[in-house]
């Protein structure tokens, strides 16, 4: 029979491991935003805190991390956004753009750290993919007057892009991302006066 004082000592050691990822992790973001895809594991290490031995006791090499890292961030808002509820493609695509904008804002580190990952081809990709899937869709229905073609998708997320890259440069109005998704909805063929409705709600959706 296992014993509380048979699995004590595991769940500690647990719990252990799981702070060291963090730190990690957390450390990979800082050195991510700050040196980009030059980041080596001594640098992710140094900014831990740790040995470098202990980092391939989580990782196998630093794509890994970055993979890691990739997935927390960029790609759980792009499925977010996928599995967004609500039935109106205009709303949908503004609370997950918003979400992105307004994370930056609170948190340039991070939005430092997105713009770094979305040179990376896979996560890319799932951000094209996922985009995609939401111009579709919504110009299927006729809420939308463009579709899925590559110009629409390089419009659309080339101004998510450089907003957030206005944002943590620093040079950025409070309004940027309400006029970002304005203009973003514009693009779709929403017109001027529910783009600022719609980009209004989003941002405290």
């Amino acid at each position: 029979m296992t014993t509380a004082a048979d699995t004590a000592p595991r769940s500690r050691g647990h719990r252990k491991r799981a702070k060291t990822r963090s730190q990690l992790v957390a450390a990979g973001l800082r050195v991510l935003a700050e040196k980009g895809d030059t980041l080596s594991v001594s640098d992710v290490t140094a900014a831990a805190d740790v040995a470098n031995g202990t980092f391939y006791n989580y990782f196998p090499d630093r794509e890994a991390l970055l993979d890691t890292i990739a997935e927390q961030l960029v790609l759980n808002l792009a499925e977010a956004a996928a599995g967004e509820p609500n039935d109106d493609p205009a709303m949908r695509f503004a609370v997950a753009s918003g979400r992105v904008l307004r994370r930056a804002s609170e948190d340039r580190i991070w939005g430092r750290v997105v713009l770094r990952l979305l040179n990376r081809p896979r996560v890319h990709q799932n951000v094209d993919r996922y985009l995609r899937e939401d111009l579709a869709a919504g110009f299927a229905t006729g809420r939308f007057d463009t579709g899925s073609d590559d110009a629409t998708v390089d419009q659309v997320l080339g101004l998510l892009v450089m907003t957030i890259r206005r944002i943590v440069q620093g040079g950025a109005a409070e309004d940027v991302p309400a006029r970002a998704l304005e203009r973003g909805l514009r693009a779709l063929g929403i017109d001027a006066g529910e783009a600022r409705e719609i980009a209004a709600a989003a941002l405290v959706a």
